[in-house]
């Protein structure tokens, strides 16, 4: 289960404890989420500014999971 370790209120900064199982689990869900937004913008060409942009942070945040579960593989 997910444990907030600490939060700094004024940085909005807050420090996660988690399993690898549950860090597997988000970056597996982000995945579905960045397939899920990729088929939708191909579906309905031309694109939106917003759809791509979303498209972008879901696989800059894929790619910043990746590299966290790296780290503890």
């Amino acid at each position: 289960m997910t444990k907030i370790v600490k939060t700094n209120h004024p940085s909005e900064i807050i420090t996660l404890e988690l399993s690898k199982s549950e860090l597997e689990d988000i970056l597996n869900s982000v995945d579905c989420l960045t397939e899920k937004e990729q088929r939708k913008l191909l579906e309905n060409i031309p694109s939106t500014e917003e759809g791509r942009t979303r498209l972008d942070k879901y696989k800059a945040l894929k790619e910043d999971l990746k590299k966290i579960f790296e780290t503890v593989s």
